[in-house]
C-alpha cells in the first residue's frame, strides 16, 4: 500500500496507521517556502524597504521640483539680479544633482540586482 493519498478516492484502500504516521511525518517535514501567497519569513521586507527608499527619493525630488520653480520665479523677477550673486542657483543645482545621483544607485540596487 503506498502512502501518497491524501484522501482516498471511491474504492481506494485506506491508510492504515503507519502509512497515515508516514504521511504526517513527510508533510511535516515540507517546507513550502516563500511564494506569492505566503511567505513563512514574516512580513514582505523588500516591498517594505523598496517603497519606503522609492517614497523617500519621490518626496525629495517633489522639493527639489518646488525649488526649482522658485529659483526660476526668481530669475525671471530679476532678484538674483539685484542682489548680485547666484548663489541660490548654484545650490539648487547641487541638490537636484544629488538627488539624480541617488536616483542612479536606487536604481541600481532595486531595479538591476
Amino acid at each position: 500500500m503506498e502512502g501518497h493519498y491524501l484522501v482516498p478516492e471511491e474504492g481506494a484502500p485506506h491508510l492504515d496507521h503507519a502509512a497515515s504516521l508516514k504521511l504526517w511525518e513527510d508533510r511535516a517535514s515540507y517546507v513550502d517556502g516563500a511564494n506569492m501567497t505566503h511567505n513563512e519569513y514574516g512580513p514582505p521586507q523588500y516591498a517594505n524597504f523598496f517603497f519606503f527608499i522609492t517614497g523617500f527619493h519621490g518626496f525629495h525630488v517633489f522639493s527639489g521640483v518646488i525649488i526649482n520653480l522658485i529659483v526660476l520665479i526668481m530669475v525671471i523677477k530679476g532678484v538674483l539680479h539685484r542682489r548680485g550673486h547666484y548663489e541660490m542657483v548654484e545650490k539648487a543645482g547641487l541638490y537636484w544633482h544629488f538627488v539624480d545621483l541617488v536616483w542612479v544607485f536606487v536604481f541600481t540596487f532595486f531595479y538591476l540586482l
